[in-house]
C-alpha cells in the first residue's frame, strides 16, 4: 500500500513537471557567418579558455596561456601550453587543456586536461 502510494505520488510530481516545462524552438532562418561562428585562432582560444575555467579553475589555465588553436577539417584543436620554469628544451611534468571545437557552430565537442 505505502508503495502504491509512493509511485502514484511519483508520477503525478513528474507528470506535473513536465507539464509546466516550455520548449525552445529554435527558429530556422538565422544567420550563420560565412567562416562559422568560431572563424579565427583568437577566437577558437578565447572561447576555449570559457569553458576550462569553470572547470579547472582561472589560475591554471591562466599558468597555460598563451593556447594555440589549429583547424583540423573544420574543427579547431586548442591546447594549453605546459607551465615550466625551465630551460625552453626541458621536459615539463603536468598537463594541459584540450578543447575541440566546431568552427561552423562553435560546439564544444570535446574537453580534457591532461594531468
Amino acid at each position: 500500500m505505502k508503495q502504491s502510494v509512493l509511485f502514484l505520488f511519483a508520477a503525478a510530481l513528474l507528470t506535473y513537471s513536465q507539464s509546466n516545462v516550455k520548449q525552445l524552438t529554435v527558429p530556422g532562418d538565422g544567420v550563420v557567418p560565412k567562416g562559422g561562428f568560431v572563424p579565427n585562432p583568437e577566437a577558437a582560444a578565447t572561447i576555449a579558455e570559457a569553458v576550462l575555467i569553470p572547470v579547472y579553475g582561472r589560475q591554471t589555465v591562466i599558468a597555460e596561456r598563451p593556447f594555440k588553436a589549429s583547424l583540423n577539417v573544420n574543427i579547431w584543436v586548442v591546447k594549453g601550453r605546459v607551465p615550466c620554469d625551465g630551460p625552453s628544451d626541458a621536459v615539463c611534468p603536468g598537463g594541459s587543456g584540450e578543447v575541440w571545437i566546431s568552427q561552423k557552430t562553435g560546439q564544444i565537442l570535446y574537453m580534457t586536461h591532461d594531468q
